[in-house]
């Protein structure tokens, strides 16, 4: 009954003994185990090398061999009085009979190994050869080479000679030969149009392969040699291996462990172990890559392991000597580390004992964090929330009315935003206002309190590594920074910090800001007319666009002497020219005119802006008097949302496009309607490119057109048709994938629509002359 209620009262000393009891078996019997590996692996290495000396100088003398004949029959064939034999079509002369005398007199009488060269001539279907008569006919090489569906050329080809003493006066029991065989073409029948045939003698293989055997006549060791069908080739008249059962078992074992994973067929060579006849071996191989062929070298097996078992029997007793003795010395240790645990449940529960429904004394003491957690953490906010909520007052009290506030109160109310602040520096005051305000409010609440709090967070890691500051969230579009300087020549430096503060959260946050700054203030009393002035400096981001640092030096800078006047008798100008009806000339005199208008202040700017497209909707109601087709006033003229545009460009942008819409339908009623349904496609298309099935027999579908005319407003509208468009549309998310996401190309693929890889690499080096993965890289340099 104790030992029961022990191990309900001490789960996790009990949890931590049979831990560490367990680590200690896993890393003795991993040690153990790793030794014997490691030995095991060392002696199976050994004999393998052994064997892998032998296998490699045969490969080298087999290779060599084989590169030597190779280029003998690549020269010969190159010969000219050669490749006159071999495409004669008329009668034999001398000169010709004198090439085989030449041939047998240089290349087969320099070279042992050479039995013979045939020339063969597909015009008369027969060989010229250098041994016996000159014209030869071999059945036995016609045979073997009418098996293949494409003759090898330069692969050694083992075969049977014509005759059992082809070899010569020295080989009367040897009746096997190699051959290269070299050509061009062949005909329809698989006949060679033309070729060298040169037939090497195998003693000289033999007697190599002997020799080097004879290196290890110590250990008993056979050596076999595989063709590249994986057939045995006859090294030793004497003991032919085609009727050996042990050679034919481990060529059978070869092949087997060959063909059994594709990561093992492709290793050039290996070894694997083997039982045959009740003995187990070690089989050793090295593929031969010129000639197809694999070098076998077997092994017994119990040679190289005799002594590996009494390793094995001492391991495990000093295994479990050693486990027995850790396991005194982990109740010890077991003790030691559950003692702060106990003292942490004495304090936190009465008896130092779990308490119902928790698993151990770990969950008990994780819940009792938790709990504690969550309630600083309501303090916490409350705390915060109250703190934000009273600097806010404070620097709204510092904007509004500090030129009334006596020096105490300012001096309290600056030491309740920053105790850093002082009211003997300059200060500095920047209005950060969020960009694209519109699309950021369409987020969620969670994510728009996320994005508040990086711009503000961030914004202040980069501006305390320089100034003293505070930084406020206004609850609007905008935050507030009120910082001290030095001196005036500081100014500088606080805009690049804030340049890099609008890079870091573009690049991780995906938002932007732009930034105004106000001029250094010398007196304290000037801040709240600072911060107006500046304020109002931060809405000429609509003429500098996103992301800009608006400074006082940069307005007067692009402010120049153009009156208003001048603008408005630019506008009478640009209306004439949109009466006439000519698109090109209507939109350079639209860029003319808000070049010109850009050059005004702010306020100036605004009001000319609505003067222009107030003189717009007045000329169409006059022509509109005298056209039997009415032009309808683009609805983005009647849209209020036109003045809420954030920058110029946006505005412009917008006002252009009805303008040219506009103009366009002097020309053709039908036009309008052409517009209508190329807008129409364009958003189609730019809502659904990530569908794969998206088609131009949707669209046309969707918008009962007929395929000729959607092909047609394709061509008119986007100067491409249906196919060509959506595909350029996917091109350019994939590209603002590519450029603002760490997505893997496949994934981009998938989002913006196109399934096939190969295609969308083909679409992409076409518009970009890059692949995918060029242009990543090309980024990531940049």
């Amino acid at each position: 009954m104790s030992l029961i209620r022990l191990f309900q009262e001490k789960k996790y000393l009990l949890r931590i003994f049979l831990w560490i009891a367990g680590i200690i078996l896993l890393i003795v019997v991993s040690f153990s185990a790793l030794v014997y590996v490691n030995v095991e692996k060392k002696v199976f290495k050994s004999e393998y090398e052994n064997s892998q000396k032998v296998l490699s100088q045969m490969k080298y003398n087999i290779d060599y061999l084989d590169t030597m004949i190779r280029n003998i029959t690549l020269s010969t064939y190159g010969s000219n009085d050669v490749k006159a034999l071999m495409y004669l079509n008329d009668e034999e002369t001398y000169e010709h009979l004198n090439v085989i005398n030449k041939l047998n007199a240089t290349i087969v009488a320099n070279n042992p190994f050479i039995q013979s060269i045939y020339i063969y001539n597909n015009h008369k279907k027969l060989y010229y050869s250098t041994y016996g008569d000159l014209y030869h006919k071999d059945a036995e090489l016609d045979k073997v080479l009418q098996s293949y569906t494409t003759i090898p050329v330069l692969r050694a080809i083992v075969r049977r000679s014509a005759e059992s003493d082809d070899l010569g006066a020295g080989g009367t029991a040897a009746n096997t030969v190699l051959s290269y065989v070299m050509y061009e073409t062949t005909d329809r029948d698989n006949r060679m149009d033309g070729a060298i045939i040169l037939n090497i003698k195998l003693d000289w293989l033999v007697d190599n392969i002997r020799a080097i055997n004879r290196i290890e006549a110590g250990a008993r060791s056979e050596l076999y040699i595989l063709d590249s069908g994986n057939g045995l080739i006859e090294t030793d008249p004497g003991n032919p291996v085609q009727g050996s059962t042990f050679a034919n078992t481990i060529r059978q074992a070869y092949v087997d462990q060959a063909s059994g994973t594709e990561a093992q067929s492709a290793q050039p060579s290996g070894f694997f172990d083997q039982s045959i006849g009740g003995e187990k071996y070690i089989i050793s191989y090295i593929r031969l890559e010129k000639t197809g062929w694999t070098l076998l070298d077997a092994k017994p097996y119990k040679e190289a392991y005799a002594n590996l078992k009494q390793l094995l029997d001492t391991i495990l007793l000093i295994t479990m000597a050693i486990f027995a003795g850790a396991l005194l010395l982990t109740l010890s240790v077991s003790r030691g580390i559950y003692k702060p645990v106990r003292r942490l449940m004495e304090q936190t529960s009465l008896g130092g004992s779990v308490t119902p429904g928790a698993k151990d004394e770990f969950s008990y003491l994780t819940e009792v964090y938790r709990k504690s957690r969550e309630q600083l953490y309501e303090y916490h906010l409350e705390k915060n929330n109250n703190t934000g909520i009273m600097k806010l007052y404070f620097l709204k009290r510092l904007l509004v009315d500090s030129f009334s506030m006596s020096g105490t109160a300012f001096g309290e109310a600056l030491h309740s935003l920053h105790p850093a602040l002082s009211q003997e520096k300059p200060f500095v005051i920047c209005v950060l206002r969020i960009d694209n305000y519109k699309l950021f409010m369409t987020k969620s609440l969670v994510e728009r309190e996320l994005l508040r709090f990086a711009i503000a967070n961030i914004t202040t890691e980069v501006i305390s590594r320089s100034f003293a500051h505070q930084t406020v969230d206004m609850k609007d579009d905008s935050f507030t920074i009120l910082l001290n300087i030095d001196s005036a020549l500081q100014a500088a430096s606080v805009e690049e910090l804030l340049v890099e503060a609008q890079r870091y959260i573009k690049e991780h946050y995906k938002i932007s800001f732009s930034v105004a700054i106000s001029e250094p203030i010398e007196h304290y009393q000037a801040i709240a007319a600072a911060y107006s002035h500046t304020f109002t400096n931060s809405s000429y981001r609509y003429v500098q666009g996103h992301m800009a640092v608006i400074t006082q030096a940069e307005i007067d800078e692009q402010a120049s002497s153009i009156a208003m006047e001048q603008v408005m008798e630019l506008t009478g100008k640009f209306i004439e020219v949109v009466k006439k009806g000519d698109p090109m000339r209507t939109e350079e005199k639209f860029r003319e005119l808000f070049r010109n208008i850009r050059k005004l202040e702010y306020s100036d700017i605004m009001l000319a802006s609505m003067q222009v497209v107030h003189h717009l909707k007045k000329a169409v109601y006059e022509m509109n008097r005298t056209l039997k087709e009415p032009i309808h006033i683009h609805a983005k003229l009647l849209n209020r949302e036109l003045y809420e545009e954030e920058t110029a460009e946006q505005f412009e942008e917008q006002l252009l496009e009805a303008v040219l819409t506009m103009t366009s339908e002097r020309k053709s009623a039908a036009e309008e309607g052409n517009q209508v349904a190329a807008d129409t496609i364009k958003a189609f298309i730019d809502s659904n490119y990530f569908d794969s099935s998206l088609s131009a027999t949707d669209i046309s579908g969707m918008m009962r057109l007929s395929a000729y005319k959607l092909s047609k407003i394709s061509k008119e509208h986007f100067g491409m048709s249906i196919p060509e468009y959506i595909n350029q549309v996917r091109l350019a998310k994939a590209v603002e994938w590519m450029e603002n996401s760490k997505l893997s190309i496949q994934e981009i693929m998938r989002r913006v629509g196109i399934e096939n890889e190969s295609y969308f690499y083909k679409l992409f080096k076409a518009k970009f002359g890059l692949t995918p993965r060029e242009y990543i890289a090309g980024r990531g340099k940049g």
